[in-house]
């Protein structure tokens, strides 16, 4: 009975491991992250800021704004961040990443990007595979070329188009990859034991935006 017991704990907490692994496939069913333009405040250097109607385009998670009914991408060299509503997005590696948490300084950002290579092998294991071209010029008057599936109104109505998220941390200006080869570098002295103890969890995940959260207590 005893043994019964402790192979139904060791399956439970295996169990809980990988579904903290695996996490639910959120999709769009827009290629931008609103279905339309809203104002937003764009922060600039030099305590600067501009209100523009804009939205973020899930192919490279670039910021797009209107002008005369075109859309175009921002020029991102004097940009900061972007607040949209109540939410709070930072530059990062020219794309706009969600704050998810902050601490001092410290940040915790998620980029959300359309995962290209799910949507192609969706696309072609269908029966209504095609996709088209579309240029939304940047700014600086360099368009930009991208493609999503030809049979729009089937995807949307159906599934929408699959999403991905990577996780960044912004370290007093430093743009960090959330991967361990990196974040280590960054862990305070006295947290270093803690640290390592963290990674030794079988319930803490590098995927698990909850567990992210928790590295901000531990970095310089």
């Amino acid at each position: 009975m005893r043994h019964t017991s402790l192979s139904l704990l060791l399956f439970f907490v295996t169990v809980v491991a990988f579904a903290q692994q695996q996490k639910e496939l959120r999709r769009s069913k827009t290629v931008f992250l609103n279905e339309a333009f809203q104002k937003g405040r764009i922060l600039q250097t030099f305590n600067r800021h501009i209100d523009d109607s804009v939205n973020i385009f899930l192919k490279d998670a670039s910021l797009c704004f209107v002008r005369k009914d075109t859309i175009y991408k921002a020029y991102l060299n004097n940009v900061l961040g972007l607040r949209l509503d109540t939410v709070e997005y930072k530059k990062v590696n020219n794309q706009m990443g969600r704050v998810v948490a902050r601490q001092g300084y410290n940040y915790l950002l998620c980029v959300t990007t359309v995962d290209m290579n799910r949507l192609k092998e969706e696309t072609y294991s269908s029966n209504s595979a095609g996709f088209f071209d579309i240029d939304i010029p940047s700014a600086s008057g360099v368009n930009v070329n991208t493609f999503f599936e030809l049979d729009r109104d089937k995807r949307e109505s159906e599934v929408g188009y699959p999403l991905q998220e990577k996780y960044y941390f912004w370290l007093s200006g430093k743009e960090i990859p959330a991967n361990e080869t990196q974040v280590k570098k960054f862990v305070r002295p006295e947290m270093k034991e803690a640290f390592r103890t963290l990674m030794a969890d079988r319930f803490w995940s590098w995927r698990d935006e909850k567990s992210l959260k928790q590295l901000l207590m531990y970095l310089q």
